[in-house]
């Protein structure tokens, strides 16, 4: 969900995910690169397990879930990492690393509160409390770099870089340096990431032609093929492939119930 107002230009969206598995069982649980920088709590029974930072990435990241368990986080602008975390992008690109060591012992204190929020309101709350002083003490983002990256996450990482750099009024050169200092990404790294993520969302969405993601993207066939299977880590025909099964075994066990 959006975060509040006065967060929305350093932060994109809070979120909760109830890992909803069969008493005992565990499963991996997929995360697909955004470009952006996410802390995020795993608790169970009203208790925090662990709370982490999630770098930048360019490859999906798979870590296993356990039934019980709650995921609750918060997913910054992919230019806002280290003005409000007080942390540089690029030195936790593909990287996940315990809260704790990139925050403090507060961190803890903030896993504890939201482990033990007991509705939205409250999470809301406790996010609100903890984001408050980092956010006032924060710079706004570099105008540039949200122009591009604004550009770049509304055309799911088709626009042309060159033309971005122009009409956000500087040269190639500095958005490349400004860019992934802010971002720890470089525009092309991230502008790939948007493209193969918008074709993710396309394929759970339904659709099941490779050419139509190709067309998309703006991309060659083998060229989206190759990109796709670098960042989400197998083709895109695997993933339709595992969603239709996925599926399938959904409609079996209601059938069966």
């Amino acid at each position: 969900r959006p975060p509040p107002e006065p967060f929305a230009e350093h932060v994109l969206a809070l979120w909760t995910f109830d890992v909803d598995l069969p008493e005992a069982e565990t499963a991996l649980h997929t995360t697909w690169p955004d470009g952006c920088v996410s802390l995020f709590i795993v608790a169970n029974g009203g208790v925090p397990t662990s709370a982490s930072v999630i770098g930048p990435r360019l490859r999906a990241l798979r870590a296993p879930v356990r039934s019980g368990q709650v995921l609750r986080g918060l997913r910054l602008w992919p230019d806002t990492a280290a003005s409000v975390l007080g942390v540089d992008p690029a030195s936790i690109r593909d990287l996940t690393r315990p809260a704790a060591e990139l925050l403090g012992f507060g961190a803890l204190s903030l896993a504890r509160a939201l482990a033990r929020a007991r509705d939205d309101g409250e999470l809301e709350a406790v996010w609100e409390s903890w984001l408050a002083p980092r956010i006032a003490a924060a710079a706004l983002p570099d105008p540039d770099v949200r122009f591009v990256v604004r550009r770049l996450i509304d055309s799911n990482g088709t626009c042309d870089l060159t033309a971005a750099a122009r009409d956000a009024g500087i040269s190639a050169r500095s958005l490349d340096r400004r860019f992934a200092a802010a971002v720890g990404l470089s525009p092309k790294q991230f502008a790939r990431v948007r493209r193969v993520r918008a074709a993710i969302g396309a394929i759970a969405g339904g659709e099941r032609s490779v050419a139509i993601l190709a067309r998309a993207t703006k991309l060659p066939l083998a060229s989206f093929t190759r990109e796709f299977r670098s960042v989400a880590g197998l083709a895109p025909q695997a993933l339709m492939n595992e969603l239709d099964q996925l599926e399938h075994s959904a409609r079996s066990r209601v059938s069966a119930s």
